[in-house]
């Protein structure tokens, strides 16, 4: 999959941001993406799919579970045509969305599977080296776990000393245009875990990248915290339709 994604990310410029409403009663703050005023994310636009490639790919997988091969591939025409990609195939499988539903459950097992097993080799890869400079991968990564979530979560992604990937844990999940996420519990984990540093990551649902103001606040008051104890925040990255946007690169880190 790294393969077809873009290796570029998009840059944001700074730009005048009003005054806004950041904290929450519980003590915790959110992400949201209004878009209020700030510069938009130069697009990563991902390439066409390979749709015979992808239709083969698929074909064969449905063909082991069905055990029909002529069946297996005009079924793989059809859910590409309903879902667009392979990996939206195999998301809808995971969250059971559309037609998918009325397959047997052994396809639908087989294609979840088949997923989970995609994102560990790919964590696996990222956990290889330091992560900040293997942007292709960790952006292909990134995009094929978030990039068509419906709704808004926060990631943390903990590293060691040598900026090696250790743990990626979902530590906010929200509605369509916010997560609530405490900076206490991040660097909690951090700690817990002996992380020295750790790379933010959130999806917007709306598909644009573009940093909002809570957006902004937030990641100070998490890099804030993090100083306290002495871990430092490599990157924030937002995760878009196409794209992933990352602050430092932006200079908004």
């Amino acid at each position: 999959m790294a393969e077809r994604t873009p290796e570029g990310w998009g840059m944001v410029s700074k730009s005048s941001t009003p005054s806004v409403r950041h904290g929450m009663a519980d003590g915790s703050v959110f992400f949201a993406h209004a878009r209020d005023g700030m510069a938009r994310a130069m697009p990563l636009l991902a390439p066409e799919p390979r749709v015979a490639e992808e239709q083969h790919c698929l074909a064969t997988l449905l063909a082991i579970a069905r055990c029909n091969p002529a069946e297996a591939r005009a079924l793989a025409a059809t859910l590409l045509a309903e879902y667009g990609t392979l990996a939206a195939v195999l998301r809808a499988a995971e969250q059971q969305e559309g037609s998918i539903r009325t397959q047997p459950e052994a396809v639908r097992v087989l294609l979840v599977v088949v997923r989970e097993s995609a994102f560990r080799w790919q964590r696996a890869r990222l956990g290889q080296g330091n992560i900040l400079r293997q942007r292709p991968a960790l952006n292909a990564y990134l995009l094929a776990l978030l990039a068509r979530e419906k709704t808004e979560q926060m990631r943390v992604l903990f590293l060691d000393a040598a900026l090696r990937l250790m743990v990626d844990e979902v530590l906010g999940r929200g509605t369509v245009d916010h997560a609530p996420v405490y900076p206490r519990e991040i660097v909690r984990r951090a700690l817990a875990l002996g992380a020295r540093s750790f790379v933010l990551v959130h999806n917007h649902p709306s598909g644009d990248a573009t940093p909002s103001t809570e957006d902004l606040y937030m990641t100070q008051q998490i890099i804030a915290a993090a100083q306290i104890v002495g871990v430092q925040v490599a990157d924030h990255l937002i995760v878009g339709k196409t794209q992933v946007l990352s602050m430092k690169e932006g200079g908004l880190l």
